[in-house]
């Protein structure tokens, strides 16, 4: 090796000498092996052979060792031959420095590779051991890495089939193994590859180069298994969002890996050419869809390998439009499918609900003016469940409001209040309006409008304005829409007044005039009398009765001023709704009783002073002597006087005693007089 790195030295020597001279700033670069043509008819001078296997490589696996060896007939001595292999980049030779291959020489003219793109194999024949002018030959070989290929997915389907996606691209070709079956290929990476794999079952992935067929490397995978019962695919409710198309909102469930989900829709009235809208990923719940149409809507779940389908019970759109005339709202929908049945809800309430073969609807019980919110919901195959769009309708109107029911009452205060209402309590329309009419009283009056929402007026004439000239009331409706009822009927208050039946007031004649309700004159009135406290609590009822007069027998002896109240029931009232009468008072006499002399001497007979009467409350009884001296004094019926004075026994005389009270009515009341202790 020596001499011939000599007589190349030699050779090259001239040219070095001129490089320095023309490039004296340069450092002088090693010289390299003049590298040989291949000989005629042999374009590779040597060849490179897989150790393990003896087959001739035209590029190499890297950790799998080459022999190289001489080609094309040509004998040389093995003492004479050196290899050496360099690393280089794609295209380019590169051979040892200075020709010099004993330090890299492959020892048996072998090489192991290492990661890398190329490398460069020199060949060297001397042609004596003495030296001479030896030849070199090179060749480039690529060098391939065998990294393990990667398994993009492995699902299992239906039927003991998996899908397999191969996630890389780095080799050439790739094959796949079932256990211990045969390999199918070549595949291609990215694409869906279904293999006859049932689930447990091991796949192997093997990845190789075309260039050099004894390099490749496998990774293998189990099949997984798939849910023993995947769950039921549910549409569970579909909702319109406004106007179609739009948007509609689904809710659904039972969406588990590894299963592909679609969404699909079939125009109404060919409910068997469904298309897909969407794909959904496993444990979605919901969907909002965007620029749909009327139609039917079904969940189709597919294995990943597309061998078998199964879907959710279809759900059709329910459309909902509504209309208004005369105080009726009209309410149409278009299903685009079979339902089980409707439920129609109005401002958020169930109103009706309707068999499936039902289209439209009248709602009567509506008021002019006022704007309701109606939604259908219909329930498919199922408990799937259909909502459509909601649909707000102004209640519109040329037709009058009916006529009011009107009732006039007294409250404790002996006010005259009025209160309208709708037949069977309903309540008055929003935004309208109440007009009262006064017949009779101290003139007929219209007043002035109110908000039927407010639905009471209180006539400010006075109790004895209208006990002299009994009235009688009306009322009209307007509602929103201009439109004003007829006038209520006549409504006409109980005027009641009550008197003393005999000269000490202890029994009470009362009289009353007749109420006249909202309802026709010949439906009934009865009536109750009422006595009350002075804070208005009831004392007693009457049982029913007829007619406009009543006798109280035996009013309370501990009240000086008795009041009452009549309370009128039906005559065309609301059930349950009653009207009072003006509260009627009788102010009885205080009366004080007072003997006019006493016998202390405890005999049992006239020993005490006492007092009697009727209506004695919140009284002074006050005794004087002669001297105007106080001797007794009482506030209550049950004190009384023995004579004693001051301690001291009674003394025979006369004296003075005054009482004085404050009657109920808030008047004085006092009376004077003597009484004589007599022993």
């Amino acid at each position: 090796m020596k001499p011939l790195f000599l007589f190349l030295l030699r050779q090259l020597l001239p040219a070095l000498l001129l490089g320095a001279l023309l490039f004296s700033a340069a450092t002088p670069a090693l010289a390299q092996c003049i590298i040989s043509p291949p000989l005629p008819g042999c374009p590779a001078p040597f060849i490179a052979i897989d150790v393990a296997t003896g087959q001739e490589v035209q590029a190499f696996c890297v950790g799998r060792p080459v022999r190289f060896e001489p080609a094309c007939g040509r004998t040389v001595s093995p003492n004479l031959l050196y290899y050496n292999a360099t690393l280089t980049s794609g295209g380019t030779f590169t051979t040892p420095p200075n020709c010099d291959f004993v330090p890299g020489k492959l020892p048996n003219n072998t090489y192991t590779p290492v990661p890398s793109s190329f490398v460069t194999v020199s060949e060297l024949t001397n042609p004596t051991l003495n030296g001479g002018t030896g030849t070199v030959y090179a060749r480039n070989f690529t060098v391939y890495n065998p990294i393990p290929p990667i398994i993009y997915s492995l699902l299992p389907c239906v039927n003991n089939t998996a899908l397999l996606i191969i996630g890389d691209h780095f080799f050439d070709q790739y094959f796949a193994q079932v256990n211990n079956g045969p390999r199918i290929g070549p595949l291609y990476p990215g694409r869906q590859i279904f293999l006859p794999a049932a689930p447990g079952s091991t796949v192997t992935v093997t990845g190789s180069f075309l260039a050099t067929g004894l390099c490749e490397a496998s990774v293998s995978q189990v099949v997984p298994a798939l849910p023993a019962s995947p769950a039921p695919l549910l549409l569970s409710r579909l909702t319109i969002m406004g106007s179609l198309p739009g948007s509609i909102q689904l809710a659904f469930s039972g969406l588990l890996a590894p299963y592909e989900y679609s969404l699909e829709q079939a125009s109404a009235g060919s409910a068997g050419s469904f298309r897909q809208l969407a794909t959904l990923p496993p444990g979605a719940g919901s969907l909002t869809l965007t620029g749909a149409t009327a139609g039917v809507y079904r969940l189709r779940r597919r294995d990943v390998c597309h061998t078998d389908s199964a879907f959710s019970t279809p759900v059709p759109t329910v459309v909902l439009t509504g209309t208004s005339l005369n105080n009726v709202n009209t309410l149409t929908w278009q299903t685009a499918g079979p339902v089980a049945a409707y439920t129609l809800l109005r401002d958020g309430k169930t109103l009706t609900t309707l068999a499936a073969s039902a289209t439209t609807y009248v709602d009567a019980a509506v008021t002019c003016g006022t704007s309701y919110t109606y939604e259908v919901q219909a329930i498919a195959a199922g408990s799937s469940q259909s909502i459509s769009n909601d649909v707000p309708v102004q209640t519109l109107s040329t037709l009058p409001p009916p006529a009011p029911l009107l009732n006039a009452s007294f409250d404790l205060s002996n006010r005259l209040v009025l209160t309208a209402s709708l037949a069977g309590r309903g309540a008055l329309p929003t935004g309208g309006q109440l007009l009262y009419s006064r017949q009779g009283g101290p003139a007929p009056t219209d007043f002035g409008p109110v908000p039927a929402a407010t639905d009471t007026l209180r006539d400010p004439t006075t109790l004895a304005d209208l006990l002299t000239a009994p009235p009688c009331y009306t009322a009209r409706l307007l509602d929103v829409c201009g439109n004003t009822s007829p006038a209520s009927p006549p409504t006409c208050p109980s005027l009641l007044s009550v008197a003393a039946a005999d000269p000490e007031g202890l029994t009470a004649q009362l009289s009353w005039s007749a109420f006249r309700g909202p309802g026709s004159p010949a439906v009934g009135v009865s009536y109750r009398v009422i006595s009350l406290a002075a804070d208005g609590t009831v004392l007693t009822t009457s049982a029913p009765t007829t007619t406009l007069n009543y006798l109280d027998p035996a009013p309370p002896t501990d009240r000086q001023v008795l009041r009452y109240r009549i309370e009128a029931s039906g005559g065309g009232l609301p059930a349950g709704a009653v009207s009072y009468s003006n509260v009627a008072s009788l102010a009885r006499q205080p009366r004080v009783v007072v003997p006019n002399a006493f016998t202390p001497n405890g005999d049992g007979l006239n020993d005490v002073l006492e007092l009697k009467g009727r209506y004695l409350s919140s009284f002074t009884f006050v005794v004087v002597d002669r001297d105007g001296q106080e001797v007794f004094r009482a506030t209550d019926r049950s004190q009384t006087w023995d004579g004693t004075i001051r301690g001291h026994a009674p003394v025979n005389a006369a004296y003075v005693w005054r009482f004085t009270m404050r009657e109920e009515t808030g008047q004085d009341f006092s009376q004077t007089g003597t009484v004589t202790i007599l022993k």
